[in-house]
C-alpha cells in the first residue's frame, strides 16, 4: 500500500511520552538508515560539508544580490554625468539615493551603513561634476541632500526599539538626545524654526547612526567585514584621487574652487591646491583621511598596505595640523591597547606604509610647503590661526559664565544664515569645546557631556578587555582621535559625528555578540555531546569559523 495512515498512541511507558506509530515497513528502512550512519561515518561527514558548501553559496550570492541596487545606482549616476545632465541630476541622485537606502536598510544593516559612508566620501565632487557639465556654480545643491537623508533614514530605529532608549546601553546617547532637544528649543526662539532644525539635523544624525549599530549588534561578524572593506577600498579611491588632484587638479575642480570663495583652499594650479578630494574642503577630507588610515591598519591585506601609502601624501596635501595631532593619538591608542604581536605587526605595517610614500616626500613642491605648514606647531606666536583661536577662547569663556541658558542650535556655523534676525548676532566658531556651551548653555552641556564621556570609557574598557578584536580597536582609536579634534572644530557633528559614534558603539556591540556567541557555543556544545557520544564523533562547532574568531573572548573578559 502506497500510503499509511500514522496515528499518535500513548504506550504504556511510565514516562508517558508520546511515540509515533510506523508500519513494519518505514521501521525497517529507519532502522537501515540508522545502520548506515553508523556504519559509514565518513558518508555523514559528506553530507556535512555538502550542506556546508551549500550555504556559503548561499551567503555569496546574497552579497552579490546586495550589491545590485548600489551599482546599479551609481551607473544611473554616471550615465547623467556622461550625457551632461546635472540639471536632472540634482532630483535623481537623492531620491535614488533615498531608494537604494530604504533597500539596504531593510535587508542588511552593515550594507546600509557602507552605502552612508561612501554617500559622505563621493557626494561632493558629484556635485562639482554636475556643476561643471552645467556651467554654472549652484550654492545650494539638492544633490548634497543624499547624505543626510540617507544617514537620518535610520530614524526608523527609534520607531521600532524605542523600548532601547531606556536601557542601560542606550543611556548615554538618550542624554545627548536630550541635550540636542534642549538646545533645539532654545534655538527655535533665538534663531528661528528653519535655522534650529537644520542644525539640529546635522547634530542628530550622528546619534541615529551611533543607536542603529547598538540595537544591529547581532550583525557585528558583517559589520567587520563590510565596514573594514568599506574604509579600505574607500580610503584607497579618496587617497588617490587626492594625490592625483594636488599633482594636477581637474577642470571641475578648478571650477569649484574658483567659485565658492574658499581662498583658504588655494589656488587650482599642481602643487597649489589644499587637497580636498572628493569632498567639499581639505579638513572634511583629512579627517575621513585619517579614520580610512587607522581602520586599515586593522586589515591584513596589500590593498590596505596600498591604501595606507597613498593616505599618508593625501594628509600631507591638506596641510591639516589638527588632523596630524589626531592621527598621533590614534595610533599611540594603537599601540597601548594592542598585544605584543599586534604591535609588532602595526609597526611593520607602518613601516611599509611610510616606504611606499616617501618618493612623494621627496618631492620639494611637497615637502617644502609640508615642512613650512607644520613648523608653524613650535612658532605660535606668529601663527595667525592660533591667535584667533586664543582669543575666541578669551572671549568665550565669559560668555559662558554670564550666559547660563545657551544660545540654541542655529546660532552657529551655516544655520545661522537661516535665522531669522540674519547674521548679526550670530558667530563661526573655530573651536567645538567652546561651541558645545555657546549653543547648550550649561543644562545641555552637563547632559552632553555626561552621554559623551559615558560612550568614550564604556568604549576604552572593552577594547581593553578584547584586545583580539584589532577591528573594535581601530575604531576606539579613530574615535579619541576625532574627539582629541574637538579643540579645534566641532567635529562630532555630520560626517565626523559619524565616524566618532561608529567607533564608540562598535566595541560595545562586539562584546555583546561574543558573549551571546560564547552562551550560545556552550549550550550547544553541551547537547551535541549528548546527542553524539554513543556515534563517537566529536561536536560540530556551534558557528563558522569567523563568528567563532571574533566571538573568542579574551582573558581579561569575566
Amino acid at each position: 500500500m502506497s500510503s499509511v495512515s500514522i496515528k499518535n498512541v500513548r504506550d504504556g511507558s511510565q514516562d508517558g511520552r508520546v511515540k509515533t506509530w510506523k508500519t513494519p515497513w518505514m521501521a525497517q528502512r529507519e532502522k537501515m538508515s540508522e545502520g548506515a550512519r553508523a556504519s559509514d561515518p565518513g558518508a555523514h561527514a559528506g553530507n556535512a560539508a555538502k550542506t556546508a558548501k551549500a550555504r556559503v553559496r548561499a551567503e555569496l550570492g546574497r552579497r552579490r544580490r546586495l550589491m545590485i541596487a548600489p551599482l546599479g545606482f551609481a551607473a544611473l549616476t554616471a550615465l547623467l554625468l556622461g550625457l551632461h545632465q546635472g540639471r536632472l541630476l540634482e532630483f535623481i541622485y537623492p531620491a535614488g539615493a533615498l531608494v537604494v537606502t530604504a533597500l539596504l536598510f531593510r535587508r542588511s544593516p552593515a550594507h546600509y551603513l557602507s552605502f552612508v559612508l561612501w554617500l559622505f566620501f563621493l557626494t561632493p565632487e558629484v556635485r562639482r561634476l554636475a556643476d561643471y557639465f552645467n556651467g554654472a556654480f549652484s550654492d545650494r545643491s539638492l544633490i548634497m541632500l543624499a547624505p543626510v537623508m540617507a544617514a537620518a533614514f535610520c530614524g526608523v530605529n527609534l520607531l521600532t526599539h524605542f523600548r532601547v532608549l531606556m536601557q542601560r546601553r542606550a543611556i548615554p546617547l538618550t542624554l545627548i538626545v536630550l541635550s540636542m532637544l534642549y538646545g533645539y528649543f532654545i534655538g527655535m526662539v533665538g534663531a528661528g524654526i528653519a535655522a534650529a532644525s537644520y542644525v539640529l539635523i546635522s547634530w542628530l544624525f550622528p546619534v541615529l547612526i551611533g543607536f542603529h549599530v547598538l540595537v544591529t549588534w547581532r550583525h557585528y561578524p558583517e559589520y567587520h567585514r563590510v565596514l573594514l572593506k568599506t574604509f579600505v577600498f574607500g580610503g584607497f579611491l579618496i587617497a588617490l584621487y587626492g594625490v592625483i588632484q594636488y599633482v594636477n587638479p581637474p577642470a571641475w575642480d578648478a571650477f569649484w574652487l574658483a567659485h565658492c570663495g574658499m581662498t583658504s583652499e588655494g589656488v587650482a594650479a599642481p602643487f597649489s591646491m589644499r587637497v580636498s578630494s572628493t569632498m567639499n574642503s581639505s579638513g572634511p577630507f583629512a579627517l575621513a583621511m585619517m579614520v580610512c588610515l587607522l581602520m586599515t591598519l586593522a586589515a591584513r591585506n596589500k590593498m590596505a598596505l596600498l591604501a595606507g601609502g597613498l593616505a599618508v601624501p593625501a594628509l600631507i596635501g591638506t596641510m591639516s595640523r589638527s588632523v596630524a595631532g589626531g592621527l598621533a593619538i590614534g595610533l599611540l591608542y594603537l599601540f597601548i591597547m594592542l598585544d605584543t604581536r599586534s604591535r609588532l605587526r602595526l609597526a611593520a605595517g607602518i613601516a611599509v606604509i611610510v616606504l611606499l610614500c616617501s618618493p612623494a616626500l621627496m618631492v620639494d613642491e611637497i615637502s617644502e610647503k609640508a615642512t613650512a605648514r607644520f613648523s608653524t606647531v613650535t612658532q605660535l606666536d606668529n601663527d595667525y590661526s592660533y591667535q584667533v583661536r586664543t582669543e575666541i577662547y578669551r572671549h568665550f569663556l565669559s560668555e559662558m559664565t554670564t550666559n547660563i541658558a545657551g544660545r540654541g542650535l542655529g546660532m552657529t556655523g551655516i544655520g545661522s544664515k537661516l535665522s531669522d534676525d540674519g547674521s548679526s548676532n550670530n558667530v563661526d566658531f573655530d573651536s567645538g569645546l567652546m561651541e558645545v556651551p555657546y549653543v547648550l548653555g550649561w543644562p545641555g552641556l552637563v547632559l552632553y557631556t555626561a552621554g559623551v564621556l559615558t560612550l568614550v570609557l564604556r568604549a576604552f574598557v572593552t577594547s581593553f578587555a578584547r584586545k583580539n578584536d584589532r577591528f573594535a580597536v581601530a575604531g576606539t582609536a579613530a574615535a579619541f582621535a576625532v574627539l582629541a579634534m574637538m579643540v579645534f572644530v566641532n567635529t562630532l557633528v555630520g560626517a565626523g559625528g559619524v565616524f566618532f559614534f561608529i567607533g564608540v558603539i562598535l566595541p560595545v556591540a562586539g562584546r555583546r555578540y561574543a558573549l551571546e556567541m560564547q552562551s550560545r557555543s556552550e549550550m550547544k556544545l553541551k547537547a551535541q555531546k549528548d546527542m553524539t557520544a554513543a556515534e563517537g564523533h566529536a561536536p560540530a562547532p556551534a558557528g563558522t569559523a569567523a563568528q567563532l574568531s571574533i566571538a573568542r573572548p579574551s582573558p581579561l573578559v569575566p
